[in-house]
């Protein structure tokens, strides 16, 4: 029985291990880490209040439409002296109490803000999706960064030890008289280049980490590279032109130009509307207390329209629809600027899709060649027709190739994104493909 339950524990801790192990080698994707990013990023913590107050624009419009009601109270003591003298004079005591109702008829300036509030809330709302894309853009950025920085210190690691494995091999050839002290000399000064290349890319690493913090405020010690078997295939469609009308319509650049081109329109109509007539609807009640008349009480009603209409404003309405008319023209032309800097966007995000794709399968062959390469310098080297410098050159050449390799998928990566972001379609769906292109395990 002891052997059994011995035999049941020892088998229980196993799985317990292997599953811990399995859970230690899972590492965080680039969704998880964008998931931090936005429970942590300042920018879009100020976007999100920034669009909460920006929506509330258009009920406080709307609400200049509605009937408005005041309330004035007040307690007095006043004094009078009345000729001749046979007229009372003397110190009184009065209280007042008004109330007032009033209902907007006409004005046109109040239905323009009402118009210019729908175009301010739309704003606020596409102002955080610029914030929600441009913090997608940032966490891949620094996730990329901060993979390729790693890869570059495991790549500089592989080649210390590549090339102190062929130190090793001149110093026996040397011995066995079939090798030179050049070689040694030369594979000596290439590991001390490697060592201090090593060096520097943990210190790079180091810095991608902590940018990396900054933006998540959490500290990932391992991250999802990219798989082998990835195929970098082509943006769809793959015509140019598809993808600039794409961004003429989608672009949020364009559209936050043109609702402030809207904006600024609805400001010249409001500055021309305020020589317009203003017509309202007023209901007034007020009561006076303890009067000099003779009264204990003064009760008076009234309702009627108020019509008024601004005769001279030394012409200040003038100025007003000159500013206006002038931040229109300004709108213009950033309306202007925003199209062409969202068809730049596309282009070179387009064309960066494109390149790398190709860069990508150009580098993997690359890859192949110069590990062919290496053989071949190997070979000859042990049947006398290369030396050990040439196998120092095809390592350097190999660990060269593969860096660049990883470079340009990283590379790919980011184009991908920004050619996305340019035309508007940025979104979680995008970071959920490529975070299902990462080795997590």
């Amino acid at each position: 029985m002891q052997t059994l339950t011995r035999r049941f524990l020892h088998g229980l801790t196993a799985i317990l291990a292997l599953g811990m192990s399995s859970s230690a080698w899972s590492a965080p994707g680039l969704l998880e880490v964008l998931n931090v990013a936005r429970e942590h990023d300042s920018k879009l913590a100020a976007a999100e209040a920034a669009r909460r107050a920006g929506q509330e624009a258009l009920p406080q419009a709307r609400a200049a439409l509605w009937p408005q009601m005041g309330l004035t109270a007040g307690i007095n003591r006043a004094h009078r002296n009345l000729e001749p003298s046979t007229a009372q004079s003397g110190t009184y005591s009065g209280s007042s109490l008004a109330l007032v109702l009033r209902q907007p008829l006409f004005d046109r300036q109040k239905w323009i803000a009402v118009d210019q509030a729908e175009s301010r809330v739309a704003l606020s709302e596409l102002d955080w999706l610029r914030a929600e894309q441009d913090l997608m853009l940032r966490v891949a950025e620094g996730y990329t960064n901060a993979v390729f920085a790693e890869d570059v210190v495991d790549l500089a690691r592989a080649k210390i030890a590549a090339i102190a494995e062929q130190r090793l091999q001149a110093e026996h050839m040397y011995k066995g008289g079939i090798g030179t002290v050049t070689d040694i000399h030369e594979a000596q000064a290439r590991y001390d280049l490697a060592v201090a290349e090593e060096l520097a890319a943990q210190s790079h690493r180091r810095n991608m980490r902590q940018a990396l913090f900054t933006l998540t405020g959490r500290v990932f010690e391992s991250l999802a590279p990219l798989n082998d078997s990835v195929e970098f295939s082509p943006p769809q469609p793959e015509v140019l032109e598809a993808w600039v009308d794409a961004a003429r319509n989608g672009s949020l650049e364009i559209q936050g130009a043109e609702l402030q081109r809207q904006i600024a329109q609805f400001s010249v109509e409001s500055a021309r509307s305020q020589g317009y007539p203003v017509l309202d609807a007023v209901v007034n009640a007020q009561r006076l207390g303890n009067t000099d008349t003779g009264y204990d009480k003064d009760e008076t009603y009234s309702a009627g329209v108020q019509l008024s209409l601004p005769v001279l404003t030394g012409g200040r309405l003038e100025s007003v629809s000159r500013q206006a008319s002038a931040r229109l023209d300004q709108a213009m032309a950033e309306v202007r600027l925003a199209r062409s800097e969202s068809e730049q966007r596309v282009v070179e995000a387009f064309h960066g899709v494109v390149d790398s794709g190709a860069r990508i399968r150009a580098l993997r062959q690359a890859v192949r060649s110069s590990e062919v390469a290496l053989d071949a310098a190997r070979i000859g080297l042990q049947v006398g027709y290369r030396t050990g410098v040439d196998v120092l050159n095809a390592q350097h050449q190999l660990f060269t190739a593969r860096r660049d390799l990883q470079q340009a998928r990283y590379a790919f990566v980011m184009y991908r994104f920004r050619l996305a972001a340019a035309v508007g379609a940025l979104g979680t769906n995008d970071v959920a493909v490529i975070d299902n292109w990462l080795k997590k395990n």
